[in-house]
């Protein structure tokens, strides 16, 4: 069986990650090998962050500590859901 890895062009993808709480967006991933792991590597979009400090930074997410994933249509359909989640806790 070959394996095929997803692809994200010109997607916002939001990583769920071994032991961490939140997602980790990434705007425009690509693949990359780096000591010999793969990586999906961005960047950092606005609202990626709190108080967007890494607002443009590249990310680079080791593949094998993903639990799971969002696709997003682009940055502003990410914002876009973001903002119904933080209306919805706001009412809780």
């Amino acid at each position: 069986m070959k394996r095929k890895l997803p692809d994200f062009t010109n997607k916002l993808v939001s990583l769920g990650l071994h032991g961490e709480d939140e997602g980790r967006p990434v705007l425009h991933p690509h693949w990359e090998l780096q000591g010999g792991r793969l990586f999906l590597v961005g960047t950092v979009p606005r609202g990626g962050s709190s108080g967007d400090w890494c607002e443009g930074l590249m990310d680079a997410v080791a593949w094998d500590e993903v639990t799971d994933y969002l696709v997003f249509d682009s940055a502003a359909h990410y914002r876009q859901r973001l903002a119904v989640y933080e209306r919805r806790k706001r009412k809780r």
